[in-house]
């Protein structure tokens, strides 16, 4: 087992929750900023518009009075505007200048309390046509407009709205004779005042532009005309960024924490796995002597159990001495199978099994397989019959008739009576499948998974009758790994058990 294979997963872990964890933050932060953004361009929109709507409601408060009509259409008395709309000018902080126009555009009275264009540029400028484009109004509805207008370089908040008579007087048809004036309160947008409205909300350094600058800190000034004449830009607080700039050092404490401690672990990881592995080497080495060691007197004492059973060297008397030797000959052939197993998997394990690969006959091996278990079929009346098309194979002879061997006895230890076992072999694919089927007991997918593991040994009724270690299964899948080839299972309970295998032809890169 590969050590960085063992762990990557944990790494995988580690990395995936700690850059999830900074995406959660960079997302949340980015959505606090938007936020913070969308609710400073909702602040500064609603400053803007109530600046020019305030201006509109003043104008139509003195323009929807039966005396200024009086005094403003009919007479023009300039004394009279003077000492009262011209009074709003100087009193209300917010409002910088006056003008009242008549209907052909032309200056009827002016008042400033600061210095704006003169009244004929601001006339110039666009006022005059704004009052050209109101559109002459229906009775006892106030006909009125606000917003902003640049003149002379100067961005100005403006409300107009035209002079009408309310109906408690009955001078329609004078008025009718002199049209309709309109008076256009004036208030300059002024750096200072912008530095006023920003401080008001916490909005900082909030400006104008010529041009538009950054789309996401950036709102159009539009005039009556529908055309935008500047541009308002701002320092976004951006709460969030500014949040991830004070999480930068505990961040990156906290991250320095995690590579220590998973540098710690990854040398507490690798002594350990370096420990186990050695005694897992250990145990196979110890496996392997001990089973070697058993096989020694055990081969002795089959040898002398065969000898006696020929009665070479004297007869064996009475049938139950004789039916004795023969259970000490099927016992210890057992155990030898057994330590047999033992012995592979301990190889294996300790990476000391060799192969020979060469030419093999797929046939010939198959057969010889076949006659070591006919003897077992026989006996249970299980039809054992073998299809094989001819081809040349790169394999270990001596492993292949191994596997075929486990393959055999397995399936007739699990076939009931009467049963069928068949082996077919055929070229599919560019490497040579030879399949084991067999109509025993079968087994169900988590059966097939602890099949496969060493000792591992499924538990069912009919599988308790027969002993064994566990092996034949995990072996034939580690064999086939060495051998380079393939190794499938399929089983349904109650209908039987598919074995395939596939080996590397003889001459092909598989060879390799």
């Amino acid at each position: 087992m590969d050590f960085h294979r063992l762990v990557a997963p944990v790494f995988i872990a580690v990395a995936a929750s700690i850059a999830a964890f900074v995406g959660v933050v960079i997302v949340a932060a980015s959505l606090q900023d938007d936020a913070a953004l969308d609710a400073e361009a909702k602040v500064i929109e609603q400053d803007i518009a109530s600046l020019p709507k305030s201006l509109g409601v003043l104008a139509e408060d003195n323009a929807w009075w039966d005396e200024a009509v009086t005094n403003i259409t009919l007479e023009e008395d300039i004394e009279w505007m003077d000492t009262t709309i011209g009074e709003s000018v100087s009193g209300i902080e917010d409002i910088h200048g006056l003008l009242v126009v008549r209907p052909d555009g032309s200056l009827v009275y002016s008042s400033f309390v600061e210095d704006l264009p003169a009244p004929h540029v601001l006339l110039d400028g666009g006022f005059q046509d704004l009052v050209r484009s109101l559109p002459e109004p229906k009775p006892r509805e106030p006909v009125s407009q606000s917003g902003y207008l640049l003149a002379d370089g100067q961005l100005l908040a403006f409300g107009a709205s035209l002079v009408q008579n309310t109906g408690t007087n009955d001078l329609d048809d004078e008025v009718a004779k002199h049209g309709h004036p309109a008076i256009i309160f004036i208030a300059h947008l002024s750096e200072m005042r912008l530095q006023g409205m920003g401080a008001a909300n916490a909005i900082k350094g909030l400006s104008l532009l010529d041009h538009p600058g950054r789309a996401d800190t950036t709102l159009p000034v539009i005039d009556f005309t529908g055309k935008p004449v500047r541009y308002l830009t701002w320092q976004t607080a951006a709460p969030g960024s500014e949040m991830i700039s004070k999480m930068l050092l505990p961040a990156a404490i906290l991250l320095l924490i995690v590579v220590l401690a998973m540098a710690r672990f990854m040398r507490r990881a690798n002594q350990l796995f370096r420990e186990l592995e050695g005694a897992n080497k250990a145990k196979s080495a110890f496996l392997a002597s001990t089973s070697h060691e058993i096989r020694t007197p055990l081969n002795a004492i089959l040898g002398f159990t065969e000898l006696m059973s020929l009665e070479l060297y004297g007869k064996v008397e009475g049938e139950k001495n004789k039916e004795y030797l023969t259970l000490i000959r099927q016992s210890g052939e057992h155990l030898l199978s057994i330590i047999n197993d033992i012995l592979d998997i301990s190889k294996l394990e300790a990476e000391r099994f060799d192969i020979y690969a060469e030419k093999v006959d797929p046939i010939l091996v198959v057969d010889a397989s076949c006659k070591i278990i006919q003897a077992q079929a026989n006996e249970k009346q299980i039809e054992l019959t073998k299809v094989c098309e001819p081809a040349e194979l790169y394999s270990d002879e001596r492993i292949m008739r191994q596997v075929l061997i486990n393959l055999l006895s397995n399936a007739v230890k699990f076939t009931e009576p009467g049963g069928q076992i068949m082996v077919s072999g055929h070229v599919v694919k560019g490497r040579y499948q030879l399949v084991v089927r067999d109509t025993g007991i079968g087994m169900t997918r988590e059966n097939i998974q602890k099949a496969l593991s060493l000792f591992g040994q499924v538990q069912g009724e009919y599988a308790r009758n027969h002993t064994g270690t566990g092996l034949g299964l995990p072996l034939v899948s580690r064999f086939m790994e060495l051998l380079g080839g393939d190794f499938a299972i399929s089983s349904v309970p109650g209908e039987g058990t598919t074995v395939t295998l596939g080996f590397p032809l003889y001459g092909t890169k598989d060879q390799a």
